[in-house]
């Protein structure tokens, strides 16, 4: 009798690999942010809230003990939400050695400065030179972020001027900076010019470096395939996320005091009635506990790292409940809402006061922990 044979058949089963946050910085005082010239690979830039820029060596995984930028005497904090808030390198970096820092100086001021390094590993503090200065009445809705447009401008984000349900009209004021995204161009050697297309060039009721207006205080924006990302902090009901094309920037209404989110607010009507169109958030977010709930947005980015289940999903957190969410972007509105918080988890426990998302010149993705830590997405 011959022996049957039987032929055993094995099948690997192809397994979607887990995104994880994995701890590459501690140790920090209060990061606010972290960035890095295009094409490096050398170092990252963290921010602290106190003043300091420390300089993160990729190659030997350490920070250096001597920081890129010591400002903390033109820094006093009275509150939480001020600091050494928002950097950003000129796209020339490597011919023009330019970066720019958004801080709240002694006053409680906002401060946008433009700074040259000697070196990648040191700056030169007496390089410099203050571009805008803005009085704040209030020590609240700083805002704190700037970046370089797809058309080569500087764009600032600034909050209302603080308190509750902006008391004093700021953000729709087109003579105050408060509540507003400015856009500038830093290209001369010394100052700034204003664009000429800019909507408020040619008007006399307004500060022609306005682009948008209606803003509360917009903490952590990023651009995405020629459109902005703002994540907008709500006051008492609703946290907003807003998706707008780059030329619907351009004399934008997003809405504040009168509306939050897209919820009409008890404040009092606009003094004057401004021509740009509104702009509804592409996602909000009410105030409360749940998985899809929290209490104060931070805007994130669109990953475009080396996880592959992530890329293109935009990624945003709360700071008082540590959730993380990402979502895709289908005809202007976020869908596909998906939480995070226990992929990223360290321990079993949830990273807390994500302060901000940043991104290496890579498009690898990190988690910035107001309590002194840095964590990077990987597989």
């Amino acid at each position: 009798m011959k022996p049957i044979l039987i032929a055993l058949a094995t099948t690997t089963l192809a397994t979607q690999a887990t995104p994880r946050a994995e701890l590459l910085i501690k140790h920090l005082d209060k990061p606010t942010y972290l960035t890095a010239p295009t094409n490096s690979q050398d170092f990252l830039y963290v921010l602290e809230k106190d003043g300091l820029i420390r300089v993160f060596d990729r190659q030997s995984g350490k920070l250096l003990d001597s920081p890129f930028l010591d400002i903390q005497d033109k820094i006093t904090i009275k509150m939480n939400e001020q600091g050494l808030l928002g950097m950003a390198f000129s796209p020339n970096y490597k011919n023009d050695k330019r970066f720019y820092l958004y801080y709240t100086n002694n006053k409680g001021d906002t401060v946008v400065s433009r700074y040259q390094s000697k070196s990648p590993t040191e700056a030169s503090r007496d390089s410099e030179e203050i571009l805008l200065t803005q009085k704040q009445d209030y020590r609240n809705h700083n805002g704190g972020w700037l970046d370089f447009g797809p058309d080569g401008m500087l764009y600032i984000g600034l909050g209302d001027g603080g308190s509750a349900n902006d008391p004093k009209h700021r953000a729709q004021d087109l003579n105050t900076f408060l509540g507003k995204l400015l856009r500038i161009d830093v290209s001369p050697a010394k100052g700034y010019k204003v664009p000429n297309d800019n909507p408020f060039v040619k008007s006399d009721k307004a500060l022609p470096e306005i682009l948008s207006y209606g803003l509360r205080n917009p903490w952590r924006c990023s651009w995405h395939e020629g459109s902005l990302y703002i994540g907008d902090v709500g006051q008492n009901a609703w946290e907003e996320i807003n998706v707008t094309p780059h030329k619907q920037l351009f004399s934008a209404n997003f809405g504040w005091p009168q509306l939050e989110g897209t919820h009409k607010t008890k404040n009092k009507p606009a003094k004057t009635k401004n021509p740009g169109k509104l702009i509804a958030p592409a996602y909000e977010y009410k105030h409360d506990t749940k998985n899809t709930g929290g209490f104060s947005v931070t805007g994130g980015l669109v990953y475009k790292g080396s996880v592959t289940s992530l890329k293109g999903r935009y990624f945003f957190a709360d700071y008082v409940k540590p959730h993380i969410w990402s979502a895709s972007l289908k005809r202007g509105k976020l869908t596909d809402l998906r939480h995070h918080k226990a992929d990223f988890s360290q321990n079993g426990k949830a990273i807390p006061q994500i302060a901000s998302f940043a991104e290496d010149p890579q498009g690898e993705m990190y988690l910035i922990s107001h309590q002194g830590k840095i964590y990077q997405v990987v597989e």
